[in-house]
């Protein structure tokens, strides 16, 4: 089955379940699937660059901001309304204790769904009545996953922005910046 095949956002789930793994690769084309190794971020912060939904589909292997693009990429063919989001929770002046994480929302009948592939323990979609009540449900997660990381000397403080498609080669500071040039979104 081809993602030209898929017809619905179920088939959709069940479609990246068979072909895509969370994960990166390294310089030497190891497949690193392991996100709280420091050689999953080495290879994150040195050798990952945006790629072409296809090029994804034909390495089978991508993070979150990688699958969201494969995602925007079946939603916009398929004539949904889509939005993105990049989220990250953290604690300030704490190294290493900020985790982010992007998340595609779609429209339909007149509600918003949040499509959820990457998060494993959150897998799956999710209805709300508006975007703000989504952003919330994913504001909470990303914050419970965080702390699941680095216990919290204090609160979490959480950025917010929306996105759209990003240029193709981007590595991940390129990406990083783009970001930062975006929507903010107030939480």
């Amino acid at each position: 089955m081809s993602i030209d095949d898929v017809k619905t956002p179920k088939e959709l789930m069940e479609f990246l379940n068979k072909n895509i793994t969370y994960g990166v690769i390294d310089r030497k084309g190891k497949r690193l699937y392991d996100s709280s190794k420091q050689e999953f971020q080495n290879a994150c912060k040195t050798v990952w660059k945006t790629r072409s939904v296809f090029q994804m589909l034909k390495e089978g292997i991508g993070h979150c901001y990688d699958i969201v693009e494969i995602e925007r990429f079946w939603f916009e063919k398929n004539g949904y309304i889509v939005k993105t989001f990049w989220i990250s929770a953290y604690q300030q002046d704490i190294e290493n204790s900020g985790f982010a994480h992007t998340y595609l929302l779609f429209k339909e009948n007149e509600k918003w769904n949040l499509f959820e592939f990457a998060d494993y323990k959150n897998k799956g979609i999710y209805e709300f009545n508006s975007v703000d009540e989504a952003i919330e449900w994913q504001k909470n997660k990303q914050i419970e996953f965080a702390k699941s990381y680095v216990k919290p000397v204090k609160k979490y403080d959480v950025a917010i922005y929306e996105y759209e498609k990003p240029e193709i080669g981007l590595t991940m500071n390129g990406f990083l910046n783009y970001i930062e040039n975006c929507k903010k979104i107030d939480v």
